[in-house]
């Protein structure tokens, strides 16, 4: 499971469903409806939406907080961590394969403007684990919450199946995935990529040249980070679609599960053929499933 920071940039473009961040265009770029969601941060609304907004969407899906026991999982820098324990929860647990760090995370909240955020230290934990097993007793945990994370995960029925373990009877699981692969944006590099739907219609080479030209085009963010970091996630990238995780989801055997789709209006003509337009059109996904 390949769970780091640039994928949960995406959780800054939702406020039920679509919020939007305005950046400069990579040169070149086509215009269309499709430029306002970008996956560069602005380091202030970054901090903001993964402490409040985040968690505002969170609770209006599934309700109050108080007094539960949840798991991050795929907690990355554990802002929305503090946040979940900032509404009430009795513990939050942040769960990572790399090793979180609450108190830097409290840190960037407090810098950030968000001083409440030192009330709920003793609510957080971090717990690192080699992305299988997670290191839980079965039945252990009210809630789980799993934000921009599932289209980074190597074995998803896997992963569905370790959520089940540790979810108590009658808990409940949240799970938001933006983009999946086929969409428009499921390169995670749309910023950087002129080409509509490039990720299904060019190989890792090509998508690398194009990337090695626009990265030193736009002005936005430092070039090393599109070529190491954001390749590297790119690469990682597991090519699920929405059908193929609701398969994995009917397989692991939850009492319920509950799905809103999130689209926006594509010009699909130079779509590759080949694909669904499910797979084209549907986005991201937000589902709630209980044990």
């Amino acid at each position: 499971m390949r769970l780091s920071s640039i994928r949960r940039h995406i959780a800054r473009k939702f406020k039920s469903g679509e919020a939007k961040t305005e950046q400069p265009p990579v040169a070149d770029q086509p215009k269309n409806s499709d430029e306002d969601i970008s996956f560069l941060p602005d380091m202030n609304q970054w901090v903001r939406t993964h402490y409040v907004g985040v968690v505002d969407e969170f609770v209006a899906a599934i309700g109050s907080l108080e007094g539960k026991r949840i798991l991050d999982l795929g907690c990355g820098e554990m802002l929305m961590t503090y946040g979940l324990a900032s509404r009430g929860a009795e513990q939050v647990v942040g769960l990572d394969i790399t090793t979180p760090d609450p108190d830097k995370s409290l840190k960037t909240l407090v810098d950030g403007g968000f001083p409440d955020a030192t009330n709920f230290r003793d609510r957080v934990a971090a717990v690192v684990y080699d992305g299988k097993s997670m290191p839980f007793p079965d039945e252990h945990f009210d809630i789980i919450f799993c934000w921009g994370v599932m289209e980074h995960v190597a074995d998803v029925p896997a992963v569905l199946a370790e959520i089940k373990r540790v979810l108590k009877t009658g808990g409940i699981a949240f799970i938001k995935v933006f983009p999946w692969f086929h969409s428009y944006f499921g390169s995670h590099l749309s910023d950087f990529v002129p080409v509509p739907f490039a990720h299904l219609t060019h190989d890792r080479a090509a998508m690398r040249a194009i990337i090695e030209k626009t990265a030193h085009e736009q002005t936005v963010v430092h070039p090393d980070m599109i070529l190491n970091h954001m390749w590297k996630e790119y690469l990682t990238l597991n090519r699920y679609s929405a059908d193929m995780f609701y398969r994995d989801v009917k397989a692991a055997g939850f009492s319920r599960d509950i799905w809103t789709l999130i689209s926006r209006q594509h010009d699909l003509t130079d779509a590759p053929p080949g694909y669904e337009l499910s797979q084209l059109m549907v986005s991201g996904s937000d589902t709630i499933l209980h044990k």
